[in-house]
């Protein structure tokens, strides 16, 4: 899935990812109250959501998150 834009958010199992800000190819994510920051490539966890971002880019984030 992809967060576009400051405030962007999608639920998922686990969870609200809402995209907080990118900047410098790091990615801010706010998962239920739980802030994550991941960079292109890497893997993080914000409790119970475990997630990858695929692509950090201009005021986007592309993320993988294991469904079930």
């Amino acid at each position: 899935m992809t967060l576009a834009g400051t405030g962007s958010s999608v639920a998922v199992p686990g969870g609200v990812l809402t995209l907080d800000a990118v900047r410098d190819g790091r990615a801010a994510i706010r998962v239920d109250g739980r802030d994550v920051t991941c960079r292109e490539g890497q893997r993080a966890s914000a409790g119970p959501v475990p997630l990858t971002c695929t692509a950090v880019t201009g005021d986007a984030v592309t993320l993988t998150v294991p469904i079930g």
